[in-house]
Parts: structure tokens; C-alpha cells; sequence
């Protein structure tokens, strides 16, 4: 009988750890015993991106009955990996806690002395948790102060983490060793820049990088492999088919065979190792339908099918094979949509959006393209394939053409922990 009931509370925990982001908004999470929570809590697999949700679940949990449970709080402290948190996080909402503030100058006192969190010595409550992937939208337009956005797994919805100035747009952005690298774009109205602006993520301030061999606004960009690829663009004269691959490791930009077509605004994903780039506008901003593809281990371009429509700033989105193409721009806003098979070479038309926009940021969650933003709009829409329809989602908090980045948690969890100490969350 014991064994069995030592199984039962075995699994609830395994279950709890694995679905902890949709279980803290329950009240099963709530009349959990402290010794359950702390196991929790204490696991390195917590399926959770950021450690801030971490934080305020459990001070969820202890306000639902401070009085009993003010005595465990500060050994369930521990649990939190306090390592994640910038140092003003800790002063301001774990040091007041109840017998917090010996946990907190400990935490503060080994952070200052070491950058190593994976070190033996260190308290696990210092170490990070396993490192996974998350996304940050960024904001890319006119606006000076740019909001960055991560998915809160436990609402399930976008929000702010971190904002920061910076007036340029119409940029390709990527994260690299800790950085944010801005490429190209505009800045201060009719300036296109040719620049790398690299933002450090761990100390926020700026540096330049090598300079690419035109000024390109409205170019489209991928990584693949720890290189950057940049194609078309215009310098505010006239749009470009040049190419280049920028290697992170020497800092330096290398040209590559021109495009078929020039063209900018146009949207680009890499698929089987190989980079496709879709419509977009050319001469005398006539859109495009025109595909090709660059194989950069033959450093060769291969035209594709045309698209079924013409369109600039298309969201584009890779899922089981496929290639989505998602509104754009076309003598104004499109809600088509319509989708590639790399290995067929063939379109077909799927549902229009609900609502026409170009400049959307697509993207899969939990198997499904989803459609985020745009050109002044917050909405987000959800692709159904089954029923061949866009149901529409939680919108975005701010509204506007977006760019996104993949990043490690810790990063994530260091942005959202600053910008809740600056905006007193």
C-alpha cells in the first residue's frame, strides 16, 4: 500500500514537472504540501521558459495562506534558481521576503564572485536550469523605444520582457554569443545603414561590426550554420540582387552570386539545409511572385515555381515539410495565403487571414503556423489545417511589424527580471 502510494506521489510530481507552465493558474498547484512544491520546484527538467514565472507562482502559492506557510518559504527560496536573476531582482523581491534576506546576500555575495554557474562548489539554487530555446519578438518599426516580447507558457500569450531605444528599422536581426545583431535598415529617416550594430545582452551596451558592401533597407536575411546571409535590399535609389554571407567567427562579409531578380521587402526561410526567397518588390516597386532557392554548399542560385500571387513582406513559416507564405503587400494589404512543397516544386492556396496586413512574423506553436502582427495591427491568428481556416488568438500587447529571435532562457530570464525591477512588476 505505501509503494503504491509512493508511485502515485512519484507521478504527480513527474506529471507537475512536465506541465508546470499550465498547472500554476490551478488550485491543484495551490494545495500542494511544501514538500511536493520543493521538489518542484527544485527540478532541473521544470518545463518553464522563464525563471521569473517560477518566482511569482510560488509567492502564489504562499499568499494563498501566508500565516501556515511563512515558515517553509524561505527553504523553498532555494529551490528558485537565483542565479538567473539580475542582482536588483534579488535586492528588491527576494531579499524582503520572510528569512529571504540570508538566502539573498548569499545568492548576491557568490554572483559577484563568479560567473560560472555550472561550477560544483556553487549552491544549486545559483545554477542554471537545462538551457533550452526561446523565442523574443522585437519590435521593427519607426517607433525609438522597442519592446521585446517572450511567450509566457503559463498564460499563454505574449508579453513585454525588456524594451530598449534604438531609432533604426527596417533591420534583420539575429542572437549570437550573447548579442543581438542588428543588420542594415534605416535610421533617421532617409540614412540606410550597411552596418552590424551589436547589442551585449549581459551588459547593454553597443558596438558596430564589420560593414556589409552596400547599405540595404528592406532586406531579408537567414542564419544557417553560424553564418548570416543578406539579400537584396535598396538604398533608397534602387533595389539590389546582390548578395552576401557575413561568418560570425571572423567578422567579416563575403559576396555571393547575385539574385535572379532584384528585389526587397522580400520574405526568406531555409529549408533542408538550402535558402528560399519569396517575392517581394522590384523595379519600380512592382511585387513579385518569382522564387529562387540558394544552395550554399554549391554556392548556386535555382529559380522555383512562381507563388499563385505577387507580394512584398509575405510572414513565412517552415511545418512538416511545407513552406507557408502569409499575407503581404500587393497595391495594398493581403489576407492570402498560400503554401510550398521544396520537394514537388508546387503551390497550392490555402484560407485567407481574417484580417490583410504585410510585415507579419510567422511562426509554429505546438505544431501550428500561427500569424503574428504586422503593419499597425496587434492580431494574432492561428492556422487550422484540418479545417483549412485562421482562428483568431490572444492579440500581441503592442502592434506592429515584429522580428524575432531564438535565445537561450537564461537570456530570457535575465531581460524579464531587470525589466520587472525597472517597471516595479
Amino acid at each position: 500500500m505505501a509503494s503504491s502510494i509512493g508511485m502515485l506521489i512519484d507521478h504527480s510530481i513527474s506529471f507537475a514537472i512536465q506541465n508546470f507552465a499550465q498547472l500554476i493558474n490551478s488550485t491543484e498547484f495551490l494545495a500542494y504540501s511544501p514538500e511536493i512544491l520543493q521538489q518542484i520546484l527544485s527540478a532541473d527538467e521544470l518545463n518553464i521558459d522563464c525563471e521569473v514565472d517560477v518566482f511569482q507562482a510560488l509567492m502564489r502559492w504562499y499568499e494563498h495562506d501566508k500565516e501556515s506557510r511563512r515558515k517553509d518559504l524561505s527553504q523553498l527560496i532555494t529551490a528558485l534558481k537565483l542565479g538567473q536573476f539580475d542582482a536588483a531582482f534579488i535586492i528588491k523581491y527576494i531579499k524582503p521576503l520572510f528569512n529571504g534576506d540570508q538566502v539573498a546576500t548569499e545568492a548576491l555575495s557568490l554572483l559577484s564572485e563568479s560567473t560560472d554557474t555550472n561550477n560544483q562548489l556553487i549552491p544549486d539554487y545559483l545554477k542554471a536550469r537545462n538551457e533550452r530555446k526561446c523565442r523574443l519578438l522585437i519590435l521593427n518599426d519607426v517607433k525609438k523605444l522597442k519592446p521585446i516580447l517572450r511567450y509566457n507558457m503559463s498564460l499563454n500569450k505574449w508579453q513585454k520582457c525588456f524594451e530598449f531605444r534604438f531609432i533604426d528599422y527596417s533591420y534583420a536581426v539575429f542572437y549570437h554569443n550573447n548579442c543581438l545583431l542588428f543588420i542594415g535598415g534605416r535610421s533617421r529617416g532617409t540614412q540606410r545603414n550597411d552596418t552590424i550594430k551589436c547589442l551585449d545582452l549581459h551588459t547593454f551596451q553597443w558596438r558596430k561590426m564589420s560593414a556589409m558592401s552596400q547599405r540595404r533597407d528592406d532586406l531579408c536575411a537567414v542564419m544557417l550554420r553560424g553564418k548570416i546571409y543578406a539579400f537584396g535590399g535598396h538604398d533608397g535609389d534602387e533595389p539590389f540582387d546582390t548578395a552576401e554571407m557575413y561568418d560570425t567567427a571572423t567578422n567579416q562579409w563575403q559576396l555571393l552570386p547575385a539574385m535572379t531578380h532584384h528585389r526587397y521587402g522580400a520574405g526568406a526561410t531555409v529549408y533542408d539545409g538550402k535558402i528560399y526567397i519569396f517575392g517581394g518588390l522590384s523595379i519600380d516597386c512592382r511585387p513579385l511572385s518569382a522564387v529562387e532557392c540558394y544552395d550554399p554548399l554549391t554556392n548556386t542560385w535555382i529559380s522555383c515555381c512562381d507563388m499563385h500571387g505577387a507580394r512584398g513582406w509575405p510572414g513565412v513559416a517552415v511545418l512538416d515539410g511545407l513552406i507557408y507564405i502569409i499575407g503581404g503587400y500587393n497595391e495594398g494589404y493581403l489576407a492570402t495565403a498560400e503554401c510550398f512543397d521544396p520537394q514537388l516544386n508546387t503551390w497550392r492556396e490555402i484560407a485567407p487571414l481574417n484580417v490583410a496586413r504585410f510585415g507579419i512574423y510567422a511562426t509554429v506553436v505546438d505544431n501550428r503556423i500561427r500569424a503574428l502582427g504586422g503593419h499597425d495591427v496587434y492580431t494574432v491568428e492561428e492556422y487550422d489545417r484540418e479545417n483549412d481556416k485562421w482562428v483568431e488568438k490572444t492579440p500581441l500587447p503592442v502592434y506592429g511589424i515584429l522580428s524575432c529571435v531564438e535565445v537561450p532562457n537564461h537570456i530570457v530570464n535575465k531581460l524579464q527580471s531587470c525589466y520587472d525591477v525597472k517597471n516595479n512588476n
